[in-house]
């Protein structure tokens, strides 16, 4: 079993309400608290886990049941009646097995449904259960609304303008609600660790945008991070075997819900890795693991697609030189999905969808 790493909790409430910083005013001690533990955080291993953000434990309740839902339906329906993901869109149902995180792996023992801003007119809820859609839509809103304060919240932990990250947030048309199941697979053999090319539930990675918001269901294991300085890990990169930490949350009073927050590839980018990109990934951990579903909800916040994200000098010393060189939102979006959702198809899926 890997060590365990520390993740902080932190009360997101003070951005939550229209004072300090929220409305342009100087940032309050609370504020500031707050701010000063995400930078912490963020130059370590870039995970905290955030509370009061804005989801009720109703509306997380409702929402996974949705979600459950919506993957029990049977695949025949799933493939032909769902809108298939398309790296184009961003939106709709990605088949179990069709991505693959870690190009040095076989394909992730997921599925997934991604949804977006219902402003720009790029969902298509076509073949879902009743319910689900409105479930959905009012998660994505406290999200976009949560998103929103934390990106206040980083500007202040770095010392940048209060709007240095909303200005990358003016129309949120990159960012995504995904749903994700996990389906009872095969157990890795313990002995031997989690070889490259075994297939897992999630393989290495650190991800595409600027930060990501993640809800884990309930009993829900199997989450690593590692710490690297960068933004890539597994594949051709390496570091598959050594150096994971278990993540789990930290226990929080009944009726309180609580989220990952991670640093993602760009942010690590604006900040010539001042704040590092949190590798991650999801194994199995244990037969009783293996044999269970398990289910998240991610929400991935990505600059606006004509964004230009680039190193901030202030975070370059004298003499180093730029780690990354300018990109937009949506260029380096579409290079990782369409890498991530190439043709992956591989005899070691089938065998590890066995139990």
């Amino acid at each position: 079993m890997a060590a365990r790493a520390f993740i902080v909790t932190v009360d997101l409430g003070p951005f939550m309400v229209d004072e300090g910083v929220v409305v342009g005013a100087a940032p309050t001690a609370a504020q500031q608290a707050v701010a000063a533990a995400i930078d912490e955080a963020c130059r370590d291993h870039g995970f905290v886990q955030v509370t009061n953000f804005g989801v009720t434990a109703e509306l997380r309740r409702r929402t996974f049941a949705a979600a459950e839902k919506l993957f029990a339906q049977p695949e025949a329906h799933k493939n032909e009646c769902y809108r298939a993901l398309r790296p184009e869109t961003n939106t709709g149902y990605s088949g179990f097995g069709k991505e693959q995180l870690n190009r040095g792996r076989p394909a992730d023992l997921k599925e997934a449904y991604n949804i977006r801003r219902p402003e720009l007119a790029k969902n298509d809820f076509s073949g879902v259960p009743v319910g689900f859609e409105e479930e959905a839509l009012e998660l994505w809103r406290a999200m976009e609304v949560a998103s929103r304060r934390y990106a206040l919240a980083c500007a202040l932990a770095l010392g940048l303008e209060r709007d240095f990250f909303l200005r990358s947030l003016e129309r949120f048309d990159l960012c995504t609600l995904r749903m994700l199941h996990y389906p009872p697979c095969k157990m890795p053999t313990p002995t031997r660790g989690v070889p490259a090319k075994t297939a897992i539930r999630v393989g290495e990675h650190t991800d595409f945008g600027a930060y990501t918001f993640l809800l884990l269901g309930d009993g829900a294991e199997g989450l690593q991070l590692k710490p690297v300085v960068g933004g890539e890990v597994g594949g051709a990169s390496g570091g598959e075997s050594d150096g994971w930490l278990d993540v789990a949350p930290e226990p929080l009073p009944e009726g309180q819900v609580g989220a990952f927050v991670n640093t993602g590839a760009l942010l690590a980018r604006w900040t010539n890795d001042t704040w590092r990109a949190t590798a991650h990934r999801v194994i199995v951990p244990s037969a009783a693991v293996a044999a269970a579903h398990r289910y998240s909800i991610a929400c991935f916040i990505d600059p606006d697609a004509d964004f230009v994200v680039r190193v901030d000098p202030r975070f370059v010393r004298p003499g180093e030189a730029l780690h990354y060189p300018p990109t937009t939102g949506l260029e380096y979006l579409m290079g990782r999905l369409k890498e991530a959702q190439e043709n992956v198809g591989s005899p070691l899926l089938k065998e590890a969808q066995g139990v």
